[in-house]
């Protein structure tokens, strides 16, 4: 019998999810809200250097949780309908991503704000992390490109493939990662930010979606087995801020991101199998849910009003702050339910309505833990192998 820990199937959702993405992006604002590079305090200086590396945690997490959501979201899709429809998943990602960060864009682009030449297309078409002019107003469309670049990829492979070839391919791909970023590090030198190109950085998805295929898979119990004792969580949590400290402290970002990458999808599983923990009632709290479902925005929105400032204190840096971000939390409540949560319903039909294959069983598979959510009900494109079929949710 299924747990119930990670069954989406007849309108479940995954747990602790949109906590954890409460807690991707309220690293990403602290990062953002106290870049104080151009303070006089070197004391300062090092305060902003240090929430640069919280944020660049949070944008790791992110990553993971939206490998790890997808990967198991398609898994079920195929097992409740027989098939994984390619064009109704595309419709979802369209209606969800695309008009708030066109608003966004916009949104610059009608306050006059300076941007180079290529920037707004860049960031509109999700290059913009191969784009080496930008100013800081678009910088963060490099991870929406990456992660864009990743859904481009990875459902089709998982498609077309099948999981046990995909889990085989994303193997592969991880280990010519691990071997190409620190050689591409310190022999290649480029305008663009290294570890910000898809290239250097896409094991940060592959590890999740790894992990999402073995916990749908017969190795699930064995998974659970190893995560399972509170022990292992605690040493999760402690190996991450060390990897903090250990990157604050300017060392191997090589190693570095590859150990974040491969331990937040282990926080991620070993999170929601510690059902009771304090932290689980903090990640599934109402406010802190609530903060996660509304984090693209956040995210998006952080940007035009989170810029780098002088401060001397860290009590000015915190009364600078707070205006700031209250002004941020009311873009994106605005984005969320006026534009992102409308569009999102309107997209689920329209996706629904997509192409319904003949001979697919009736899905009851419902996309929940937001930016993914909708019903997938219809299908079209590569048909998938069934559990009587002896794949199912094997990886064999």
């Amino acid at each position: 019998m299924r747990n119930a820990l990670l069954n989406v199937t007849n309108g479940a959702r995954i747990p602790t999810l949109d906590g954890w993405r409460a807690v991707a992006i309220a690293a990403v604002l602290v990062s953002h809200g106290f870049n104080l590079a151009e303070s006089p305090s070197r004391s300062m200086r090092a305060v902003s250097y240090a929430a640069g590396h919280l944020g660049a945690l949070g944008v790791a997490l992110f990553f993971a949780i939206s490998a790890y959501l997808i990967t198991t979201l398609l898994l079920e899709e195929r097992d409740a309908s027989g098939f994984v429809s390619l064009k109704a998943f595309y419709i979802r990602r369209a209606f969800r991503i695309l008009p708030p960060a066109f608003l966004y864009l916009l949104a610059l682009w009608l306050v006059g704000k300076p941007l180079a030449n290529g920037e707004i297309a860049s960031a509109a078409l999700f290059f913009s992390n191969y784009w080496p002019h930008r100013q800081w107003f678009t910088q963060h469309f490099w991870s929406l490109s990456m992660e864009e670049h990743f859904y481009f990829l990875w459902p089709v492979a998982l498609v077309w493939l099948q999981p046990r070839r995909a889990v085989i391919a994303a193997g592969i791909l991880i280990t010519t990662v691990t071997v190409w970023r620190p050689w591409s590090l310190s022999h290649l030198s480029t305008t663009l930010p290294a570890l910000q190109r898809t290239d250097m950085r896409v094991d940060a998805f592959l590890y999740a979606a790894v992990l999402a295929a073995a916990m749908h898979s017969q190795y699930r119990e064995r998974v659970e087995s190893w995560l399972r004792p509170w022990w292992v969580l605690v040493g999760i949590i402690v190996s991450l801020a060390a990897t903090v400290a250990w990157g604050a402290a300017g060392s191997a970002p090589s190693i570095i991101t590859l150990a974040q990458s491969a331990l937040l999808p282990l926080l991620l599983v070993a999170t929601n199998l510690a059902r009771g923990s304090a932290l689980y009632r903090f990640l599934e709290s109402v406010p802190v849910a609530w903060m996660g479902r509304i984090s693209y925005g956040l995210y998006l929105w952080q940007q035009l009003f989170l810029v780098s400032r002088s401060a001397r204190t860290p009590g000015a840096a915190v009364i600078a702050f707070i205006p700031q971000v209250l002004v941020v939390f009311a873009a994106a409540i605005a984005s969320y339910y006026l534009l992102e949560r409308p569009l999102r319903q309107y997209g689920r039909k329209v996706a629904n309505k997509a192409n319904v294959h003949p001979h697919a069983r009736s899905p009851q598979v419902s996309w929940s833990n937001e930016p993914h959510a909708s019903n997938s009900q219809g299908v079209v494109g590569v048909r998938a192998k069934t559990r009587s079929q002896a794949t199912g949710s094997s990886l064999h």
